[in-house]
């Protein structure tokens, strides 16, 4: 149900971005740490520093709920039922997490559940390509950004050693998706 947090928690999956979209590096880090543990844990501080700008400054509030409901309008203008596809997960949600069920119907709502958020990505996408969409995430980000530095005057640096150390650890990746030993 990963898809249904993401909406819900839009702000977070915008910010997720921004801190994915670049790459990583943690020049602080001890050597001896494993890079993967301390990209979790810079990326821990980062959503700290993030929730703490958010809690702080409800006009991001706002914003983040606005640009949300955009991104929904968008989709749903495109002919995606967003609104019909989140109820829907949170049911299937709640039937998986709720009392017993055999196992057909548990793969039944497997099957459902990826198939509902494969169309809801699928809306996500064409609707990030939207200039009203864009225009707004940018400024939510660049908003969230100087609430985050204004938290913490860590936060630049600590995104150039997220982006440098998940740009490492790419790097390092082999083309069949698993790290070198």
């Amino acid at each position: 149900m990963n898809f249904l947090s993401t909406m819900r928690g839009f702000a977070a999956v915008i910010t997720a971005a921004v801190l994915l979209a670049g790459g990583v590096g943690l020049a602080q880090a001890q050597q001896s740490q494993n890079p993967q543990m301390q990209l979790q844990q810079l990326q821990e501080r980062l959503l700290t520093i993030q929730q703490r700008a958010i809690e702080n400054n409800p006009q991001l509030q706002d914003e983040a709920e606005a640009l949300e409901d955009l991104v929904i309008g968008t989709m749903e203008d495109a002919g995606f039922d967003a609104q019909g596809g989140l109820a829907r997960l949170e049911q299937l949600q709640d039937e998986f997490q709720g009392g017993e069920i055999d196992d057909d119907r548990r793969r039944a709502i497997l099957e459902e559940a990826q198939d509902i958020q494969r169309e809801l990505q699928e809306g996500q996408q064409l609707a990030m390509q939207d200039d009203d969409v864009v225009r707004a995430q940018e400024r939510f980000e660049n908003n969230l950004l100087d609430a985050m530095r204004a938290e913490d005057p860590e936060t630049d640096q600590l995104l150039e050693n997220f982006e440098q150390l998940q740009m490492q650890m790419m790097q390092q990746m082999p083309r069949g998706g698993q790290p070198q030993q």
